[in-house]
């Protein structure tokens, strides 16, 4: 690429263009995601000010997408390279932008944006589904970044992910509390609400900063000899700083909120604290623009998978941990929640404490360890995967009862009440979703490309896991029968389920076994040295279908065998 090369045109409104561009809209999408954590977590149900956020979210979405668009014409003519006057007078230049990686990139974040303030006017639908859209907006860019060259491909797209996802809803929040509820009398819950959630952010904060530089930096001399570790120095700063100020907000502020001078002192110090994080953000875009120091071997160590893996052994699934950030905040966020609700109530059952935590180490099994890592280069121990975290995992994390917990755990002042009244959770729990769902899923996974498309990428394959998770949840809540339904279930339409659900992995499992290789070329190139072939490996998986959902369903069916004589 041509930079002020003599033959270069000048581009001077590119060239500071581009960064100012590119702060507009991180600002836009921070403050996105802010206002609409506010309308959906932070704030009381049906209070004015929720209102008020969300519609400010809708809005703050709009110039989230106008700041995508005018970042999209700057990059462009900072790839080609050709002033912007002469790329706007030229469509047939411009439209050469779906062929880059970043531009595409902000072609889905635009897109994306313009959904959320669509969504914040349906009235019926749930606050946090326009929440959950904006922060998946905030990830394409990650792909595109210094994370995507980064020799650890997966670790450093995922502690990206993580560290973009709990600063927008950090910055983001601090910024609506400031705005929406200084003066309202709501602040005394408010505030308390954020205190919470800022003190996980700040955690995943510093968790997935340490995993990226980690990832990027060769010796511990880059973080002083090179410009890449000097600007992440001044963000470790201005964490530090950070910290300091949200020490002081729970010392001085978050208890005594009620009283008005403790207010005050509450918008000083969260104005400074804003400040400070907008000075941060402007770090974060110098750090996006600057290339870290040259690795030694340059590239991927892995052609396919992008990340190192060690020839196949038993041994290995256990041995090779992989401590993927964004999972691990995932998975720590349930744990401690638990935590404390079993905390705020002593004569909750011991057995549902244990089957919550079996339940999260083994969907940790799964993900941070060997069977994570070969899951995408090994058919049998992707089966091994789907089945602990679509089956098992589910069953024993509905076993603990989680949403009594909540409800018991919690005043009457929570966020979300009764499930049952709640209609969008009626829809999803009707018999004949969950009859169509279950057997569709897995007919589109093996049936269609969308196996070798979720195995080819860290996120269409973390994508395609949760998928399958929230799957196995929802059905295991309507079996497992513990906690309530937001709808009556008969006990007959449970055993419909059930079967269902049995004989999908039946079919599967003998599909796998008798029938042709499924996804053979991107197993021929994934698979690492030990592994059997690749018919081997396929009959494998297709007994790991047939066996292990029965062995965890059998239980279930016995109870539901039970209730059904009485």
């Amino acid at each position: 690429m041509c930079r002020r090369s003599p033959g270069c045109p000048p581009r001077d409104l590119t060239d500071w263009g581009l960064p100012l561009a590119r702060f507009i809209y991180d600002v836009c999408a921070v403050a996105c995601v802010g206002t609409l954590l506010a309308a959906a977590v932070l704030a009381p149900a049906g209070s004015p000010e929720s209102a008020r956020c969300l519609r400010a979210g809708g809005r703050w979405a709009l110039g989230w997408a106008l700041a995508a668009l005018l970042s999209y014409v700057l990059t462009l003519s900072d790839f080609l390279p050709i002033p912007v006057p002469e790329l706007l007078a030229k469509p047939e230049v411009l439209a050469y932008g779906p062929s880059l990686p970043q531009t595409q990139a902000l072609r889905v974040v635009s897109a994306v944006a313009v959904v959320v303030p669509a969504a914040t006017l349906v009235r019926r639908l749930p606050r946090w589904i326009p929440l959950v859209v904006a922060v998946f907006g905030l990830l394409p860019p990650v792909y595109v970044g210094h994370a995507a060259s980064a020799g650890d491909h997966d670790l450093a797209i995922s502690a990206l992910m993580a560290h973009l996802v709990a600063v927008s809803l950090w910055v983001g929040g601090l910024g609506a509390v400031l705005v929406c509820f200084r003066r309202s009398e709501d602040l005394t819950v408010v505030l308390p609400r954020f205190s919470t959630i800022a003190l996980c952010c700040f955690a995943a904060v510093a968790f997935s900063g340490v995993v990226s530089a980690w990832v990027r930096l060769n010796t511990p001399s880059d973080l002083w000899q090179s410009r890449y570790g000097v600007l992440v120095l001044a963000k470790v700063a201005a964490l530090a700083i950070l910290a300091w100020f949200g020490w002081n907000h729970r010392d001085r502020t978050v208890t005594g909120i009620a009283d008005r001078g403790v207010r005050h002192t509450f918008a000083r110090l969260a104005a400074g604290e804003v400040t400070v994080m907008v000075a941060t953000m402007g770090l974060a875009v110098g750090l996006s623009r600057t290339p870290p120091p040259p690795g030694d071997g340059g590239g991927h160590e892995h052609l396919v998978l992008e990340y190192a893996l060690a020839p196949f052994s038993t041994g290995a699934l256990i041995s090779q941990v992989r401590l993927d950030p964004l999972v691990v905040l995932l998975l720590a966020l349930p744990a401690a929640g638990y935590l404390v609700g079993v905390h705020r109530l002593p004569a909750w059952p011991p057995g549902r404490t244990v089957a919550w935590y079996a339940g999260l180490g083994l969907t940790a099994l799964v993900l941070l360890t060997g069977f994570g890592g070969y899951a995408r280069a090994m058919l049998s121990i992707d089966a091994i995967q789907h089945v602990a975290l679509a089956v098992v995992a589910p069953v024993l994390l509905c076993l603990a009862a989680p949403v009594t917990l909540a409800a018991q755990a919690t005043t009457t002042a929570s966020q979300y009440g009764d499930l049952g009244s709640r209609a969008f959770g009626k829809r999803i729990t009707h018999p004949t979703v969950l009859l169509v769902a279950y057997p569709a899923l897995y007919l589109l996974l093996y049936g269609t490309a969308w196996l070798p498309w979720s195995l080819a990428g860290y996120a269409p394959h973390l994508i395609t896991e949760t998928v399958f998770l929230c799957l196995g949840l929802l059905v295991s809540w309507v079996l497992v029968g513990v906690d309530p339904l937001p709808r009556p279930f008969p006990g007959a339409a449970r055993v419909r389920l059930l079967a269902s659900m049995a004989a999908v992995h039946l079919a599967l499992g003998t599909y796998l076994l008798v029938g042709p290789k499924v996804a053979p070329d991107w197993f021929a190139l994934a698979a690492p040295p030990g592994v059997p072939d690749l018919v081997a490996d396929q009959r494998m998986a297709g007994a790991v279908f047939l066996l292990v959902p029965l062995a965890a369903w059998a239980p279930l069916a016995v109870r539901l065998a039970a209730r059904a004589r009485l």
